[in-house]
């Protein structure tokens, strides 16, 4: 994933959202699910083999009715059954939608409940 400026990548969430990845050049579809998220970035599980690394996609992932569309870059393909991906520069409406995807899932589950 995208390398923060101290030399470590952001931080990973747990998030499952559909995903649906077009490589740009031959134009093949594959489906599959996130894993996890950050900035800079999502792990795809897939059915079938993944894009290979280097891949330039245009990523759609979608949650509970909304759609984050994004040029993406596969970084890693992981037993053909994983790809990393590192997100591509995101439109100001785009990232609006990831930032609210990350703050939900740092969110406390219970806010209101404290542990004894």
């Amino acid at each position: 994933m995208e390398s923060a400026p101290t030399g470590k990548r952001a931080p990973r969430y747990p998030f499952v959202a559909t995903v649906k990845a077009t490589d740009l050049h031959s134009g093949m579809q594959i489906q599959g699910l996130t894993t996890n998220l950050s900035d800079g970035g999502c792990c795809v599980a897939t059915r079938k083999g993944p894009f290979s690394a280097d891949t330039q996609i245009l990523l759609e992932i979608t949650r509970n009715g909304v759609s984050l569309l994004t040029k993406a870059t596969v970084v890693y393909n992981l037993k053909d059954q994983f790809m990393g991906i590192r997100f591509e520069e995101m439109p100001p409406d785009q990232a609006a939608i990831l930032a609210g995807w990350i703050k939900a899932a740092t969110a406390p589950v219970n806010p209101g409940l404290t542990a004894p």
